[in-house]
């Protein structure tokens, strides 16, 4: 199968979106010199049901206006610290990967071999672990940088929501486990994460030599790895059994 040499700067691109905005991924770009595409799709990410059946855990089968049931989608995937990602916000990242791979390489991309010799699905789920992991570790600073989200933040993430859950469709819904709260929360982390960055760069802005673009996104980047080699992150054995992509 042929090789997709620039899947990786795609994924990176989408990762970086959800993470830090759009700033953060200009300034991500400038420091690698990489020519990426500008051009993409709301972040996408996710989990489907077939593929977590088949490893034998079980979905959240509820429509958008059942309740949220808590032995399931609240289950903590990954915990970082004290703050953990639920099943409910990985179920819309791994929606959003399988809707954006297949639209743009048909329906079965995920057997396509990286340049490492790894595979498409293998590399998108490690991607996006390091993304979840990146945005907890990030908003975990929202205290010390002394950054939150207002009330009409917070609305408006409940807006967008509420907005995504209706043109997805109740099918889509169920099919693949996702839930207005879901959404929410991911979209308020989103939020809260890209001001927490912005705050992190105009601190560093203070006393660095290097006050240009690709200075203090290296600056970031140094900072930020010294933040997750303190952290302590666990995963659930659930995350083990998670398969990005279409079954059958």
């Amino acid at each position: 199968m042929q090789k997709k040499n620039k899947t990786g700067f795609i994924v990176l691109l989408i990762i970086c979106g959800i993470i830090i905005g759009v700033i953060a991924t200009i300034m991500v770009m400038k420091l690698m010199n990489k020519d990426i595409s500008s051009k993409t799709p709301e972040t996408r990410q996710e989990t489907t049901t077939e593929a977590v059946k088949e490893s034998g855990e079980s979905f959240d089968d509820s429509t958008p206006n059942d309740p949220v049931p808590t032995d399931e989608t609240n289950i903590a995937v990954i915990k970082v610290g004290d703050q953990s990602v639920a099943m409910q916000e990985v179920n819309v990242y791994l929606y959003q990967l399988r809707d954006f791979y297949t639209a743009q390489y048909g329906e079965s991309p995920w057997n396509t071999e990286m340049e490492d010799g790894t595979k498409l699905h293998e590399y998108a789920k490690n991607e996006l672990y390091n993304g979840l992991v990146r945005t907890e570790i990030l908003i975990s600073k929202a205290g010390e940088y002394g950054v939150s989200l207002t009330d009409e933040e917070k609305q408006q993430c409940a807006d967008e929501a509420k907005a995504y859950m209706e043109e997805i469709g109740p099918a889509i819904a169920k099919d693949f486990a996702l839930n207005e709260d879901g959404v929410r929360i991911m979209k308020e982390k989103q939020a809260l994460s890209t001001k927490v960055y912005n705050a992190a760069l105009e601190k560093i802005a203070e006393t660095a030599e290097d006050t240009s673009d690709e200075g203090l996104a290296k600056a970031f980047e140094a900072a930020y790895e010294t933040w997750k080699s303190e952290a302590t992150v666990t995963k659930d054995p659930i995350w083990d059994n998670i398969m990005i992509g279409s079954v059958g």
